[in-house]
């Protein structure tokens, strides 16, 4: 029956209209749903349709608008809150199905109730207006008289009727019971009775009528102003010589209550425009947090946070603003407040990410310093721990949680080296002047090897070499920076020197071998078969040439430039270019020897 107990509240007779601004309730109801998280609502969605009476309408739409403003900020990259969110978004679609089917079948019961009482407050004027015709043909006035009341019994037994209707219906009702009073036929008696019942319960109206001005509550006096209102006007009328001088004074009693509340009222405006300006005041404050441009820095973005909470402890303290504003403003300021967090959240990633890649640059540079820690050539090392220390400072800075973990492992690093250096320096230095002398003694030695690979060839080249190779070994250990460039220089000078010493021997054995071919007949050969062994002895140093090249390719790749091993497989391979080449010479000797030989068989 919860149709019939929401028509029954609705006023069955004349009242003032509620101002537009008594809107506490609602205020504040609207207020606890922007509290709410999106299961909250459509949690209490679903409490208010399991109560018997069926929640307004706009009580409805104000949880569904903060479902949509939930679902409007809702992290998408969030998959479990995106999932929730879905799951409560079919919930609500089932309520609000449920709720528009109940509230259809509410709105066509009140419908026809309202048309029903209308059709039954036509039927009781039409009576009434029999009344007088009764009158007219002479009815005893007592009979009238109790048709009349009954007629105002089951006038006040029936429900409400549509608000656009009610108020036709009860002026006529109101003006055929005055003239029904008025009746010159009426028993003086019976009517003074009545008067005086009327006069009695109208001064009990206007006594309450004052004790109005004790209740401190505005919205609760005027609310009560109301029902006295309808009471007054069921009321019938008083004696002809007092309806003016009463009727005058509930008017000034009722304008007093009507001025009060009006005056609240605007009050109340006045300090709602009040409110606006300073909630619009925040609200500019937080929208110049993120236009500024100075929020680049954790430290710019931590007092920032701090100015936003404080904007947010002041804001509850400001009353609300006009009710056409409220939501408004609300939602200006919480739209700015979730734009300040989300660019927050974007500067803490971006600086999260900036900070993985300063940390990475940090360890390599921790790595680098620990190769160099055991180094012994002190000046350079010191000038690369130097350098490492400034490629420290220019990479930024890392998160609090790694920076004085990762800072202890770089600096005991350099703790190490120079404690090293300020213990060994002493005797390292002593070990630096030798190899200078040492540079000193090879220097020499190179120059002397330069005048003989640019003057003629000494017939004792190889026992020279042989020396100079003693003596270069003898003069010891040259500084480290100067070590590969020296050492360079003596091997160009050793290639260039053993070069001449092997053409010299490809010569002699060239012309040994030249000589060897006029005994091949005389040994039983033939100089096919040597054609045959000379190019497979080829083959072969082609093979092992590939080899030593495939071999070179390796270690350029993997091995330090100017290693021993590199070296060492260089110089044989150039002694195999050079045999190749030698080998390449005799098929060629032994080519023509054959030539030849085909010349002598022909003549």
């Amino acid at each position: 029956m919860e149709l019939l107990q929401n028509s029954e509240q609705t006023q069955q007779t004349e009242v003032s209209a509620p101002q537009p601004n008594d809107t506490t309730t609602s205020q504040e109801t609207s207020t606890s749903f922007q509290s709410m998280t999106a299961q909250q609502l459509v949690d209490q969605l679903a409490l208010l349709l399991q109560q018997d009476e069926l929640p307004e309408r706009k009580i409805v739409e104000q949880i569904r608008g903060q479902f949509i403003r939930r679902k409007e900020r809702q992290n998408e990259s969030n998959a479990t809150e995106q999932g929730d969110l879905e799951a409560q978004e079919i919930r609500l679609g089932e309520l609000l199905a449920s709720f528009k089917e109940r509230d259809r079948k509410r709105q066509e019961a009140l419908e026809a109730l309202y048309q029903e009482n209308k059709r039954k407050k036509e039927a009781l004027i039409s009576r009434f207006e029999e009344l007088f015709k009764s009158n007219e043909e002479g009815a005893e006035f007592g009979e009238l008289y109790a048709k009349f009341t009954h007629i105002r019994d089951e006038w006040n037994a029936v429900g409400a009727l549509d608000p656009k209707e009610q108020a036709a219906l009860n002026k006529r009702f109101y003006e055929l019971r005055d003239e029904f009073y008025d009746l010159k036929a009426i028993n003086d008696d019976l009517r003074q009775y009545d008067f005086k019942k009327n006069l009695e319960a109208k001064q009990a109206l206007l006594q309450e009528l004052r004790s109005l001005d004790d209740v401190k509550d505005v919205i609760t006096a005027h609310r009560k102003l109301q029902e006295i209102t309808a009471q007054w006007h069921e009321l019938g009328p008083v004696a002809k010589e007092l309806r003016q001088e009463i009727n005058t004074e509930f008017k000034q009693l009722a304008g007093a209550q009507h001025k009060r509340h009006q005056d609240f009222h605007d009050k109340r405006k006045a300090t709602e425009e009040e409110n606006l300006q300073a909630k619009t005041n925040i609200c500019a404050k937080v929208e110049e947090l993120l236009l500024d441009g100075a929020l680049t820095t954790h430290n710019a973005w931590v007092k920032a946070t701090e100015q936003i909470k404080e904007m947010q402890a002041e804001w509850r303290t400001i009353g609300y603003a006009p009710r056409k504003d409220n939501d408004m403003i609300y939602q200006r300021f919480r739209a700015g407040v979730d734009a300040f967090f989300r660019h927050r959240s974007e500067f803490a990633k971006k600086a999260r990410e900036h900070s993985d890649e300063v940390l990475k640059v940090k360890q390599e540079l921790i790595e680098r310093a620990k190769a160099l820690r055991e180094s012994t050539d002190w000046e350079a090392t010191a000038e690369a721990f130097k350098q490492l220390q400034k490629e420290w400072q220019e990479a930024g800075s890392v998160s609090q949680k790694y920076s004085q973990k990762i800072w202890e492992e770089f600096r005991e690093n350099f703790d190490y080296f120079f404690d090293r250096r300020k213990k060994e320096g002493t005797r390292k230095s002593d070990i630096y002047h030798e190899a200078r002398k040492s540079l000193a003694i090879k220097r020499e030695i190179l120059k002397e090897l330069t005048a003989i690979n640019e003057g003629e060839e000494p017939e004792n080249l190889r026992d020279l070499l042989a020396e100079y190779n003693d003596r270069w070994k003898q003069a010891g250990a040259v500084p480290h920076k100067d070590k590969e460039a020296i050492n360079a220089a003596y091997r160009e000078l050793l290639d260039a020197l053993h070069g001449k010493l092997r053409k010299h021997r490809s010569e002699r054995r060239l012309s040994g071998y030249g000589a060897s071919l006029g005994n091949l007949d005389a040994k039983g050969s033939s100089l096919q078969t040597e054609h045959a062994r000379l190019q497979r002895h080829l083959d072969r140093q082609r093979a092992e040439l590939q080899t030593y090249e495939n071999n070179l390719t390796f270690l350029n790749v993997s091995s330090k430039s100017g290693s021993s091993l590199l070296s060492e497989i260089e110089r044989k391979r150039d002694h195999l270019i050079a045999d190749i080449e030698l080998t390449e010479q005799k098929l060629r000797l032994l080519l023509q020897k054959e030539q030849e030989a085909e010349q002598e068989v022909q003549e």
